[in-house]
């Protein structure tokens, strides 16, 4: 799940710019695996990406506002 989570996050910042969200969606996710050709979409390990990268994110803007 880590690497998956490290080939996904450099496209995050570019998918959530594009479609005004705080945090990034399963269907961005998706979007993003297709686009590069990542496997590992299983909905299961999907969650586990996705509470990765939204934890990341909360804690990104915690360390900006201060």
């Amino acid at each position: 799940m880590e690497e998956l989570v490290t080939r996904v996050r450099p496209h995050v910042p570019a998918l959530l710019e594009r479609d005004g969200n705080e945090t990034v969606s399963r269907v961005q996710l998706r979007e993003i695996l297709r686009h590069e050709g990542l496997k590992g979409g299983r909905n299961d390990r999907l969650g586990l990406v996705l509470q990765q990268l939204r934890t990341e994110a909360i804690n990104a803007t915690t360390r900006s506002s201060r």
